[in-house]
């Protein structure tokens, strides 16, 4: 049931229909994700499917977690809030993204309490302007302060910037020293398209970056995947996380020796060698700056084309796997699905929407398990870091080819799995587990896919870790 005290003594009180209906949206949300299966993390397992495979299902295609009925379900919710407007309001924006999210962050809760406005003479003069007015002059705020330049580089407001109609306010950071969590508010001059949810029930919606570090000279290019909500037709507030340690390594040098080698026609074989001579792995600092280029905003679509190649199921399985693999990608390639984001499955919008945002990292929180040990085959574990809101664990190899053999599986004090929700699968999130103890085990890659990743949810999986896992260690946290 919804709790309305945390509204404030200004909420409205909701009539007890729109309680249930609410209550049968979640519930439909729930039993929907649940057959989806699991939401694979960007770069986190490779899912192989054979030629049979790919012919059941017609196309391999990227897994859809949400589903057209709980976008409906949810649908329901979303009119009802539009029907008290009030509790849209009843928070202050700029400044107050997390609190507005609290419970819904894959990483954790209590984010107000280490995130600090970007922007904090906007927070202050929202602040005293009163918890309704707030939000209602913050829409003025952003068309003031951002003019709709092309370049969206234009407008008063350094965190603020409009191109085309579309506004996009960065709101709060937070940095552990690994990870940075940046808060932030789109507003369309136009309705957003409908949008998938995921199995969250949140909408699906990404951002394709340009990010430039001060303590990296190389342009990182990344696509950065939202937690948020719609709070009207016209406004998005979300939440975005970068892992540092995905954008600590300066492989210039390296990007530069393959693109020579490949005009000469040469192989280029990368191994620990040509890594270490090649690359670089850089400190991240407490104090840098970060120039964010957002140039799309991708969201999926709530109800995508369907993928036809002009073919029956039974002509399709009858034709060889010459045949088969020619019919598919003229398919995709006429029709314009390979590539990404494409008007069958996705609306978006073109920036470039540019911030500097000056970033000081609160490493006060963080503890680091100093682990340092391998098994007889050179793989293992070096540290264990922990921060408020999640645990990274930190491989050691003495040949760094080996770690596509091995996959990281973390289990709580209770020796329940500590499940990968975004980016790095050496990353969990501490929230709804108790850490004063994990286990970390290092697991033979194609076992752990093929054999125990399907038996995690069983009693007794830390037995079975403990009996098949190449490498295993107990560590304590305060």
């Amino acid at each position: 049931m919804l709790e309305q005290g945390k509204w404030g003594q200004g909420a409205p009180k909701p009539s007890e229909e729109f309680h249930n209906r609410f209550e049968e949206s979640l519930k439909l949300i729930e039993k929907k994700a649940e057959n989806a299966g699991e939401k694979a993390s960007a770069g986190a397992e490779i899912i192989r499917m054979d030629r049979k495979e790919k012919r059941r299902t017609g196309r391999l295609k990227k897994a859809a977690v949400g589903c057209t009925a709980a976008a409906a379900a949810m649908a329901v919710f979303i009119g009802a809030c539009y029907q008290n407007p009030v509790w849209a309001s009843n928070l202050p924006l700029i400044g107050h993204i997390f609190e507005r999210m609290e419970g819904q962050l894959a990483f954790g809760e209590n984010y107000e309490d280490y995130a600090e406005p970007l922007d904090k003479e906007a927070a202050e003069n929202q602040e005293s302007g009163g918890q309704e007015s707030g939000q209602e002059n913050s829409g003025q705020e952003s068309s003031d302060q951002g003019s709709s330049d092309q370049d969206g580089s234009a407008g008063k407001g350094a965190f603020t910037r409009t191109v085309d109609g579309t506004t996009v306010t960065m709101s709060e950071s937070y940095c552990s020293g690994s990870a940075l969590y940046l808060s932030l508010m789109i507003e369309s001059e136009e309705p957003f398209q409908d949008t998938r949810l995921d199995g969250n029930g949140q909408p699906s919606i990404s951002l394709r970056t340009k990010e430039n570090y001060s303590f990296n000279p190389q342009e990182q290019n990344d696509l950065v995947y939202l937690e948020g909500e719609f709070l009207d037709e016209n406004t998005y507030t979300g939440v975005m996380r970068i892992d540092l340690n995905m954008k600590n390594t300066d492989a210039s040098e390296l990007e530069k020796k393959q693109a020579e080698a490949e005009a000469n026609g040469e192989e280029f074989i990368i191994d620990a060698e040509v890594l270490d001579q090649y690359s670089t792995k850089l400190e991240i600092p407490e104090q840098f700056t970060l120039n964010l280029d957002i140039s799309q905003i991708i969201g999926d679509l709530a109800n995508p084309d369907t993928f036809s190649t002009g073919y029956t199921a039974e002509e399709l399985e009858a034709m060889s796997d010459e045949e088969w693999n020619r019919v598919m990608t003229e398919a995709e390639n006429e029709g314009g699905w390979n590539s990404f984001p494409n008007s069958h499955e996705n609306w978006w919008m073109e920036g470039s929407w540019q911030f500097e945002l000056d970033i000081t990292a609160d490493p006060s929180k963080t503890q680091t398990a100093e682990v340092n040990q391998m098994n007889e085959a050179g793989a293992g574990i070096a540290n264990v870091v922990k921060t408020p809101f999640e645990i990274t664990v930190n491989e050691l190899y003495d040949d760094e080819t080996k770690g596509a053999d091995y996959f990281p599986v973390i289990l709580d004090a209770q020796g329940k799995v500590m499940d990968v929700t975004a980016g790095s699968v050496n990353t969990v999130s501490v929230k709804n587990h108790d850490t004063s103890t994990v286990y970390v085990y290092l697991c033979d890659y194609d076992e752990y896919m093929d054999e125990l990743k399907g038996r995690k949810q069983e009693d007794g999986f830390k037995g079975l870790m403990d009996e098949k896992a190449k490498f295993a260690a107990e560590v304590h946290f305060d």
